[in-house]
């Protein structure tokens, strides 16, 4: 006798059912990463064309010519074909593997470099410094990353998301800002809206390999668990490599925990700001003792900058002439100061631009 439950379920579901997709046959996967271990022309001119891409879209600050170079990149497809032959435990597979990962990011650096020193870039934008101080977060925006394009590998089905894989986990633009960071000097301006900031240079080539680190770590860990689980591999065959990606794992994570610290702190700070801006600062001691000239003053320009517990703050003011005064000036930087105590901060670096607002009127008659 037939459910009625689950007659009406059926009914007003239109028949839905849950679909399993087939895996592919362990034999397929295995010669489909063999072939993706191997560098061959076609690998190395998408590679290089998307460095250039990549560059191009750094320098230039813009966010959709980063993305289309991220879709021509195949670096991904090595660095599965690396965690396929460490779930395998198959030797010949890892090491091919990693030369041609190695070699990948080596263009990659070099092609980036040799664009930059030859346009002579003496300052970065925002697409570059997003990617020059790394986290928790983009770590585990890399694990998401491996195991939907390491899962949908292994469904034929679901082939078409390695795009939006390749898209999410971004490794070529990471590379690119460490090969533009190595021909950038000591004085390093960097462009923000309306203001610029000196001194960036140490932490644009570190910071951006680092991400780039923390997508090769986290893509390859996550992708092998993803494989083991599955029952393309053996855990008892390669328990030792998985020990020594999770120390990896581990070890990444001391440098990315502190940079979220740093993030979360950069977030409050920020948060004053744009109530600051959007004239919800009633709380600021200094607002509330002079309205009026609050009023007339506007903020064009902030940017938090948090290294070791210590925050740059940088502000770009505009105000009508001569109103806004040192005293004034000193009574923001009290406020700030008292702020990042409240956030955690050792100290704070308050650095303040004004651009005088002043108004010239000229009679009908005057001339």
């Amino acid at each position: 006798m037939a459910n009625p439950l689950a007659e009406l379920f059926g009914t007003i579901s239109g028949q839905w059912t849950l679909n399993l997709e087939s895996r592919v046959p362990r034999i397929e996967l295995y010669e489909k990463r063999i072939a993706s271990s191997k560098p061959s022309l076609g690998f190395f001119v998408l590679l290089i064309s998307s460095s250039v891409i990549a560059t191009l879209g750094l320098i230039s600050n813009s966010t959709a010519v980063v993305i289309g170079a991220m879709i021509v990149a195949p670096l991904m497809d090595p660095i599965l074909s690396l965690a396929f032959g460490i779930a395998v435990a198959d030797g010949r597979l890892i090491r091919r593997s990693a030369v041609t990962v190695s070699l990948g990011v080596t263009s990659v650096i070099a092609a980036s470099a040799l664009i930059s020193m030859l346009l002579g870039i003496s300052y970065i934008q925002s697409e570059i410094t997003a990617r020059t101080s790394p986290n928790l977060i983009d770590l585990g925006i890399a694990i998401a990353a491996a195991v939907a394009g390491s899962f949908s590998m292994t469904r034929e089905r679901l082939s078409n998301s390695i795009a939006g894989v390749a898209i999410a986990v971004a490794l070529v633009p990471p590379l690119c800002v460490s090969g533009i960071g190595l021909t950038m000097g000591s004085d390093v301006i960097a462009v923000f809206g309306r203001g610029t900031v000196a001194g960036l240079s140490n932490q644009i080539t570190e910071g951006s390999f680092l991400l780039f680190l923390a997508n090769l770590i986290g893509i390859t860990f996550a992708s092998l668990i993803v494989f083991l689980l599955q029952q393309y591999g053996s855990l008892g065959r390669c328990w030792r490599n998985v020990l020594i990606w999770l120390g990896f794992l581990g070890l990444l994570c001391i440098p990315l925990s502190s940079s979220l610290h740093d993030f979360s702190v950069r977030q409050h700070m920020d948060a004053e700001f744009r109530r600051f801006k959007s004239g919800r600062a009633q709380h600021f001691e200094v607002v509330k003792a002079n309205p009026f000239l609050w009023s007339h003053i506007r903020i064009l320009y902030s940017n938090v900058r948090v290294v070791d517990n210590q925050a740059t703050l940088d502000l770009v003011l505009n105000a009508p002439e001569k109103m806004l005064t040192r005293a004034v000036l000193d009574d923001v930087f009290k406020r700030f100061k008292s702020r990042a105590v409240d956030f955690g901060l050792d100290d704070i670096d308050v650095n303040i631009s004004v651009i005088p607002n002043r108004v010239f009127r000229y009679q009908a008659d005057a001339l």
